[in-house]
């Protein structure tokens, strides 16, 4: 366990927590104090990733959730509250795509794609915030990415916008409830070492993709977005809102 205690009794939520970037988060939160509440649709991943924070001393708990469904994620909510108290902290994370070009892609792959990366976040937001405002306040981080803020050939459009969207929509949402005491930031993940990437490259695939967009020409690791997501949500960051923090090696590099 971290000697760390920032997130000490403190209620936390982490979406898409069953691997990659959300399972980190959801490690650290729990290692650094917090009382986390993970939630994804893969009930075997999810379960497994909370099993392994409890025996390693954390305190967490999982609930299946349908991050595009809104009664699936109120419920969730509440679930959380119920257990470790109103939710303090919250990570948004999730987000998927189907590929193909401009031209290619189906109205049906678009729709899917935009739903998961971008609608996911809005129903999350929606219900946490009434949550926090009530309790004082609270910090939201989002997981955009690079590919929604500048332009990666290997992202395709609906999900470049999607997370484009995640970008502004975290701003908006900065400002509107800034004066509740609620801060609300964006992680931007550079190509990132995850099962999902894994699936989709070879490593000597992602090697070739880094070394075109970033300049630290290697995979980010989940853990390396989980600590900035932890900065972002910790009293360290009390004045940081609005922002969206590249986590890129460099990412805005153009190759």
């Amino acid at each position: 366990m971290s000697s760390s205690r920032r997130f000490e009794g403190r209620s936390v939520i982490v979406t898409g927590a069953g691997s990659g970037i959300g399972e980190a988060a959801a490690r650290a939160f729990a290692a650094e104090g917090g009382l986390v509440t993970l939630a994804d649709i893969d009930a075997a991943g999810g379960q497994a990733v909370c099993d392994a924070i409890v025996a390693d001393g954390g305190n967490a708990r999982f609930v299946q959730t349908d991050a595009t469904d809104e009664a699936s994620v109120r419920a969730m909510i509440d679930a959380a509250c119920a257990a470790h108290g109103p939710v303090r902290h919250a990570f948004n994370n999730v987000g998927a795509a189907k590929l193909g070009s401009l031209e290619e892609l189906s109205l049906d792959d678009w729709n899917w794609t935009v739903t998961i990366s971008l609608t996911s976040t809005f129903l999350a937001m929606k219900h946490e915030i009434p949550v926090m405002k009530a309790n004082g306040g609270g910090t939201i981080v989002n997981t955009a990415s690079m590919s929604g803020r500048i332009f990666t050939p290997s992202a395709p459009a609906s999900y470049s916008a999607a997370k484009a969207g995640v970008i502004h929509l975290s701003q908006y949402a900065s400002c509107a409830y800034a004066q509740d005491n609620i801060r609300v930031n964006s992680v931007l993940p550079g190509l990132t070492a995850t099962p999902q990437i894994a699936s989709m490259f070879t490593l000597e695939q992602q090697a070739e993709v880094a070394s075109h967009h970033q300049m630290i020409h290697r995979c980010v690791q989940p853990s390396e977005i989980a600590a900035a997501v932890l900065f972002l949500s910790s009293d360290e960051a009390a004045m940081i809102t609005g922002r969206g923090l590249e986590v890129a090696g460099g990412g805005a590099h153009p190759g």
